[in-house]
């Protein structure tokens, strides 16, 4: 017994694995032993309905088709109702084939109509006069020319085999959807605000770029060659020399920005400079129109300058033996200013009572008479001239600087 013990486990295995193969499998026909209403719908066209596609009412699945027959040159889609309470009635309308996804999928929408007319019984067929023919999304592209579709295709084929391999990269632009959209609906109220610009008149300026921009194709051509040009010499050798440049870029611009540190110090001081030196060149400025004048009046004194230097050598000549001979007597001058130095010092102090003496003096001899008369001398007796007068004389012969005249 304990032998077969693990075979058994094995056919239990086996059978539930086939179950919920065989579950999954008829998992659009709803649970299995269930009874369902069958409704059966008339179609002029049920081009792309297959057997399993869902029935809708409302977008909402009630059933399945269970099978797809030909009844008198008309497709019949016998359709499964999941619930037999669901009601459907006579005058059921607008029951269509449409699509389900961008697959090209498909489901069968229906219209349960309006209850006055009565219930449609199980296995009544709605008829093809009360649906709409499948619609395929294929025709959508008959609106475009043959070369508009075959460029469409060529399009969406690149597009599949340049997004082969990108699912990882898909699944990033997958998570990073909501914020790109969330900053796109910022972007977009933006343009939209009436405080920013305008979408219109950026529009407006794109047209214009766009029309000037198509009146330089010819030179838009020439740079293009160029850029092709130049980015054709970067792989030269294969991109050696670029890897090699690329590879010591780092050092060099280290050594570079060590380079400019340096000459922080020496730029500063020379900006000290400049600052130092702006008045000056300031002043400068101002006085070149002065000088550009000064110059240029020159010249004619500047032309009589040979000539009297010609005039001036005898007397420059004689200045000079003169010089020589005076050279004796201006040690004298010297010696005699020396002795001098400190009766002169004294007789300074009375430099204003010995002017006021000259002047009153001058001032005195200024008037005189018919007769001749210059100088009157007049003795006004006073109380000090009274011999043995007790009054005191109260005057001091030898005053002070500035004292005299008091």
């Amino acid at each position: 017994m304990r032998d077969n013990k693990p075979f058994i486990v094995g056919v239990a295995l086996l059978v539930v694995f086939g179950a919920a193969v065989l579950f999954g499998l008829n998992s659009t026909h709803g649970m299995p032993l269930v009874e369902r209403k069958e409704v059966r719908v008339a179609f002029d066209d049920v081009s792309g309905l297959n057997v399993g596609d869902d029935a809708r009412i409302s977008s909402t699945r009630v059933g399945y088709v269970e099978e797809i027959e030909l009844e008198d040159g008309q497709a019949v889609a016998v359709v499964k109702l999941d619930d037999p309470d669901t009601e459907i009635y006579d005058n059921a309308r607008a029951a269509r084939v449409a699509d389900r996804s961008g697959l090209g999928q498909k489901f069968v929408d229906i219209d349960p109509g309006d209850p006055t007319t009565g219930p449609l019984r199980d296995g009544d067929t709605i008829p093809a006069a009360q649906t709409v023919k499948s619609e395929d999304l294929n025709q959508l592209f008959d609106v475009f020319d043959p070369p508009t579709r075959e460029q469409a295709s060529t399009s969406l084929r690149n597009l599949g085999g340049g997004m082969t391999g990108h699912g990882e990269h898909l699944r990033a632009l997958a998570d990073k959807a909501p914020g790109l959209l969330a900053d796109t609906g910022e972007v977009s109220q933006a343009l939209a605000a009436d405080s920013g610009v305008p979408l219109a008149s950026m529009l407006a300026s794109a047209d214009r770029l766009s029309a000037r921009m198509a009146t330089r194709s010819d030179e838009l051509a020439a740079l293009t060659e160029q850029m092709a040009t130049t980015v054709d010499a970067f792989g030269v050798d294969g991109g050696d020399r670029l890897r090699e440049s690329l590879s010591q870029a780092p050092q060099t611009l280290d050594t570079a920005n060590n380079a400019l540190r340096s000459l922080d110090q020496p730029l500063a001081d020379t900006a000290a400079a400049m600052r130092q030196l702006r008045p000056g060149a300031t002043a400068l400025g101002r006085s070149t129109p002065d000088v550009r004048g000064l110059l240029r009046e020159a010249v004619a004194p500047l032309r009589r300058v040979p000539g009297v230097s010609k005039e001036a050598v005898p007397g420059l000549t004689g200045l000079t033996a003169l010089v020589a001979d005076a050279r004796p007597l201006t040690q004298q001058l010297v010696a005699t200013g020396e002795s001098a130095g400190p009766f002169a010092g004294v007789l300074g102090a009375y430099a204003v009572d010995i002017a006021s003496y000259f002047h009153d003096a001058a001032d005195t001899l200024s008037h005189g008479d018919s007769a001749g008369h210059w100088l009157r001398i007049l003795l006004v007796p006073g109380s000090e001239s009274v011999a043995g007068s007790p009054i005191p004389v109260p005057r001091d012969p030898y005053q002070p600087p500035g004292g005299a005249g008091r």
